[in-house]
């Protein structure tokens, strides 16, 4: 990741005095930076992040006994497998299909652009089904990362 966002800051900061020093913009550097950022997240997400680290929206969640968010981790995750392992064939060939397409200015074939869906698909099955398996072994993701006291949540006093 860092070598990515690197070379992506020194393509932006190429393409910033080329325009606005040189007066000569670069046509490269945009499609580097472009396909860097869409590499740079998808790579981040399937391979970098932590389970712990991603945007949650659960205050209804927290107030949940152990059992119900075991419960809805397991089914909610085993549904994002189902989605994704679906969604694969459509991927395949949207990957395939863009071979014959090649960026404007440096002429790379657009489904190495894309192809990375298709590892980050399959990653994120494989994080989901530990998720899941996890959950059903009375692990939950929060339980080691979290920054709510759930005795003091559930039952108003420390222990």
């Amino acid at each position: 990741m860092v070598v990515l966002m690197a070379t992506m800051f020194t393509a932006f900061i190429a393409q910033v005095v080329f325009r606005y020093v040189i007066n000569l913009p670069l046509a490269w550097s945009d499609e580097i930076c472009n396909f860097i950022w869409l590499w740079g997240i998808l790579w981040g997400a399937s391979f970098v992040m932590k389970n712990h680290e991603d945007i949650r929206f659960d205050m209804l969640y927290n107030l949940m006994p152990r059992a119900l968010k075991r419960s809805l981790t397991t089914i909610s995750s085993l549904a994002i497998v189902i989605l994704l392992l679906v969604s694969l064939p459509a991927t395949w060939s949207y990957i395939d299909f863009m071979k014959i397409e090649k960026s404007a200015a440096l002429g790379i074939p657009m489904n190495w652009v894309f192809g990375l869906y298709l590892v980050f698909t399959i990653a994120m099955c494989i994080r989901h089904l530990d998720i899941s398996y996890n959950a059903l072994r009375d692990r939950l993701t929060e339980d080691e990362h979290s920054l709510i006291d759930q005795d003091l949540l559930h039952t108003g006093k420390n222990s």
